[in-house]
Formats: C-alpha cells, structure tokens, sequence
C-alpha cells in the first residue's frame, strides 16, 4: 500500500527538475538498570520524506501520518510552485533493490522479563565489590526498513537490525569518582549479546574503575604516545574526516578544501569511510539520495583522495556521488555524512611499538571528541593512560586532552600496528541529527603530541 502511494507522489514530482520520496518505519524497544531505577522502552515511528529539487535549490515535505489525499495535494502544490527548473545534481540510470538483512536471533523474541532478569544479574555481578557505588547496564534494539523512490525510475528497500549493550561500572574513593565502560553496538540480533565473555568484561570494567582511584596527573607537555583504536577512530572520524564532508566544503568551512590531491599527513596513514562493512552500524545498501554505499578511499598513504559527496556536492565539485547522504529520519533535512570511517591498518604489533618506546605515554579509550572541520583543531578526552619507559608499561595515569592542529598530529605518526578493531557509535551534526557510524583504527605512536 505505501508503495502504491509512494510511486503516485513520484508522478507528480516528474514535472520537477528532479524528486524523490524515502517512507521510513523504525520499531525499537530498551531496557535498562542502575542503582535507582528499572526502565522498559518501547516505540516505534514511520514517516515520508518528500524532496525536490529546482534551480539548485532543496524543497521538503515530511509527513508522520500517512492520509494520501492530504500528501498528494501538497506534493501537487509543490510540484507547480517550483516547476521544473534546471538544477546541477548527480542522475544517474534508475536500479532496483530489495535487502533484508537476516538476525539469527530477534531480541524481541524474548521477554522483557528475562532480558531484565539477565540485566539484574550483570548489575549484581557489577556491584559486588565495595567500592563500585553503582553500575548502569542496558539493552536495546532497533529495526529499521527504509524504501526509497525517484524520478529517475530507482526502487529501493532496506531493512536493517541494529542491536547494543552498554555497561558501566562507578568506584568511590573519599570524594574521588572513577568508572570504566563496555559498549557493543553493531547490526544483528541477540545472538550477538550471547557471543560476548560477559564474566571476562565485568572483571575488566570493575578492576579498571578500581584501579583509577590510584590513578595520578600527567603534567601537560609534548610526549611521544600510543592511541589505542578507539582514539584512532574518533581522530579519524571527528577530527579528520568532519573536514571532508563535501557540504562543508561547498559551504567554505573546511580547512582541507584547498589540500586534494596533496600529501596533508603521514604516509603511514590511509583513512576510509566504507558503508558496505557487513554487521557495522554504519552500514547500508543505499543512502538517503538513493545512492548505493561503497568503500572511500579518503587518504591514501598520506595523500587526500577525494571528500564525501551527496548528489548536490559532488557536481559542484566535478566529483561523484559516494553513498554518504544521511538523515537521522524522515522529517530531518539530509546531509553529507560519514559511514563507517577508520583508519587502515600497518605492518607493527603493539608489543614491538612499546618495546621500541624509549619514552612516553600509551594512551586508552576515548571519552568525548570535537569536530573543528573549519579551523582543523583536534580536541579529544582520554580515559586513561599507561606511562611508558625504556619500552615497558610502568604505572597508570588518569586521562588527558589530546589538543593541537589535526594535520600536524597525525603527520608526527611514525608506527601504525596491524592489530584493528572498529567500534559502533552515533554522530551529530550540529546539535542534532545523530545517524549511526562506526569508528577505528589501529594503535598509532604519534611523536611529539600535546597532551594534558
């Protein structure tokens, strides 16, 4: 039935230059414990997305209750006000998709009874010890279908399942406060949260909350440091590749705008955003431009490749589109957004790179990141971090900022490991419009940084 409405709303938008309608419908349910309270969620949402464009200018309607008389009228009205007009954005030959990725187990198949039952025990496990005050553990999931037409004659469905577990642990000392984390976040089922050493994880995350209370400053300085690869992603993701949406650079608000096609970093540095990873967050078959997702090459052993484009960007650029137009849903504007975006992996184990660190600090887990895609300054906050001297790990250290210029900070990369690991997350664009991403690396040793 929405596809009959969808292809009549199509109709209508052929006397526009270009247009497209994207209906989508997200069922998702959580749960959740910590010391105070116990909360079940449940929800679900469905929408369209109606676009066109005129004399290089977006038009939008959204619509949250599906009655076809009222969006037809409105796409008729739009349509005649705008006309068809002109515009520079990317056409292409019109393709037929239909994907649903499979979950061996649907975590809506279980009670909420038992869900929080497990919870209940990995909140109990958690506490045990005195000196965690409180712990916070949480599941949740989303299914997600999208279905996209267009003018152009495209006919496109996804269905996407995206799951997660969160838990934390607090510890107390005098009036001193310290925690450690575990996220999973990736597209599947329950099977998923079943695969994971649950005993091995609240073991690491309660002795890591513990043994920070000990935890002493770093005094602020230059240190030669090891970032683990989870800070790999977020320097990746927030630092590096908020420059290379091409929308910013459009906009005149990307300090890497002058730089393709020149050496800009390290050249043991390559840096990808790829939406075809399968179970990442960050993953689709298409994006919101009905564009099919692919793997971004964006540096090249040091050498800035290409940006991310939507249909708009990348022909007033003299590029092609790269499957990175995103919205958070249907009644938000789409933007050029990052995937799956991480940094190449190298040829060093992190055993060696310590061993070959006279000096320095190795530091672990991000905790927040800014872009600066304008000014291309860093500015990120570690965890914690691990002092190293004549290449072994000698004490622990509370965590420290990550500050200076982007291009600067990772042209000081000498050693790049082959150990990788990605990690699922969201991202925002401004103050709102979070889509899902995933960020990662490998462990890098970064010469001369400031930190503190």
């Amino acid at each position: 039935m929405i596809q009959d409405l969808m292809q009549k709303i199509v109709e209508i938008l052929g006397q526009t230059y270009y247009g497209d309608v994207r209906y989508e419908f997200n069922q998702r349910s959580g749960i959740g414990k910590n010391k105070s309270e116990e909360s079940i969620s449940t929800g679900s949402s469905n929408g369209l997305c109606v676009r066109a464009i005129s004399d290089n200018k977006w038009y939008y309607l959204g619509f949250s209750i599906i009655d076809e008389k009222k969006i037809l009228n409105q796409v008729q009205q739009l349509a005649k006000k705008i006309r068809n007009k002109k515009s520079q954005i990317w056409l292409q030959d019109p393709w037929e998709l239909d994907k649903v990725v499979p979950v061996k187990e649907n975590p809506d198949d279980l009670s909420f009874e038992e869900k929080m039952k497990t919870m209940r025990e990995i909140f109990s496990q958690i506490i045990k010890n005195k000196k965690i005050i409180n712990a916070n553990v949480g599941i949740g999931n989303t299914k997600s279908e999208t279905i996209f037409m267009n003018t152009e004659g495209s006919k496109l469905r996804q269905v996407l399942p995206y799951f997660k577990f969160v838990m934390a642990a607090t510890s107390k000392e005098n009036k001193r406060l310290e925690n450690d984390y575990f996220v999973l976040a990736k597209q599947g089922g329950y099977d998923l949260f079943r695969k994971i050493n649950i005993e091995e994880k609240i073991n690491e995350i309660v002795k890591n909350a513990i043994i920070m209370l000990d935890a002493k400053q770093i005094k602020s300085g230059k240190y030669d440091i090891i970032v683990d690869p989870e800070i790999s992603g977020v320097i990746a993701h927030e630092s590096f590749g908020h420059g290379l949406e091409a929308d910013q650079v459009v906009r005149d608000r990307s300090y890497l705008a002058p730089l393709k096609g020149k050496k800009v970093i390290s050249d043991l540095v390559s840096i990808h955003d790829n939406g075809t990873i399968p179970g990442e967050r960050g993953t689709s078959f298409f994006d919101d431009d009905g564009i099919g997702t692919k793997d971004n090459t964006l540096v090249d052993k040091g050498v800035l490749k290409q940006f991310m484009h939507d249909r708009q960007s990348c022909v007033l650029m003299n590029s092609e589109p790269t499957g990175n137009a995103r919205a958070e849903d249907f009644s938000k504007k789409v933007f050029v957004r990052m995937t799956n975006t991480y940094i190449s992996p190298g040829d060093w184990k992190l055993n060696e790179l310590i061993k070959e660190t006279k000096s320095g600090y190795y530091l672990i887990k991000s905790l927040t990141g800014m872009e600066d895609p304008l000014g291309g300054n860093m500015q990120m906050i570690t965890a914690r971090a691990m002092k190293i001297k004549n290449g072994e790990l000698t004490g622990l250290f509370k965590g420290v900022g990550i500050s200076g210029k982007v291009l600067e900070f990772l042209n000081n990369v000498d050693a790049v490991t082959s150990d990788f690991k990605i990690t699922g997350s969201g991202c925002g664009k401004g103050k709102e419009d979070y889509v899902a991403v995933t960020t990662g690396g490998p462990y890098m040793r970064v010469k001369k940084a400031v930190i503190g």
